[in-house]
């Protein structure tokens, strides 16, 4: 079978799941089907899932699969396990630790999402780094920014290094928390700037890209907090503008 389809749902806790789309991680696509019913509600805390047997026959799997499944969304905190019992909702998600999984960016409109709180926290990571940044920091954006300039034409080198340069901002804050924050968004914010460069590279856009990483280094170099923070939300806000640019135009 090319897809894996669901069989008749014969419960009303079944109900509702729907085919996989990526056969080739099972366990990880029953996941994130579990989770997001967790997270809109239609999975209530303290509630009951469907049982292993249940949940094989309703996405037409292995238990096996299933049990893996259910491993993961327990050690992300989403479900517990009582012996003899079942598989529940975890009681108080919203306290647990705050996380973007990578599946959700599949979801539409998660990249705009992503890149809206990545407005919010980086420029003022900017204007932070340029109040508190020390010279040793200050360098290290320097190299970090001659890598960026180097690998412009590279779509992996300059995802990564443009990530890099972005780490070294908030590094350069010099607040525990922001670093600990950007560290944990890290993988969420390689894939968000490999979308966005894939359509500048090898284009004269790569040029305004460059340009905008260049003004936000002058500010923090200068010590000017407002003008790294307007210079870090411009090179983001122009960023997930250009890519609204290149997507086809729905039809009216």
């Amino acid at each position: 079978m090319t897809e894996i389809q669901m069989k008749a749902p014969f419960d009303t806790e079944a109900r509702g799941f729907t085919s996989l789309r990526r056969p080739d991680n099972l366990p990880d696509e029953i996941a994130h089907q579990i989770r997001q019913r967790i997270l809109n509600g239609s999975l209530a805390h303290g509630q009951r899932l469907p049982t292993e047997h249940e949940l094989a026959t309703a996405f037409d799997v292995s238990r096996n699969v299933v049990r893996e499944a259910i491993a993961r969304l327990k050690l992300s905190g989403y479900v517990e396990t009582r012996r003899g019992t079942g598989s529940f909702v975890a009681h108080g998600i919203g306290q647990r630790n705050f996380e973007i999984v990578t599946d959700e960016l599949m979801e539409k409109d998660a990249l705009e999402h992503v890149f809206q709180l990545r407005v919010e926290i980086e420029s003022g990571a900017a204007a932070l780094a340029a109040m508190y940044r020390t010279d040793t920091q200050l360098e290290a954006l320097r190299v970090a920014l001659a890598k960026v300039d180097e690998s412009g034409g590279d779509l992996e080198k300059g995802t990564d290094s443009a990530l890099d340069f972005h780490l070294a901002v908030g590094n350069a804050t010099n607040n525990p928390y922001f670093i600990r924050l950007m560290a944990h968004l890290s993988h969420v914010l390689h894939d968000a700037v490999r979308t966005l460069r894939t359509g500048s590279t090898g284009t004269a856009r790569i040029a305004e890209v460059e340009n905008e990483h260049h003004a936000i280094f002058d500010a923090i170099a200068a010590g000017d907090a407002e003008a790294a923070r307007t210079a870090m939300r411009r090179h983001l806000t122009n960023g997930i503008e250009r890519h609204r640019a290149r997507r086809p135009r729905k039809a009216t």
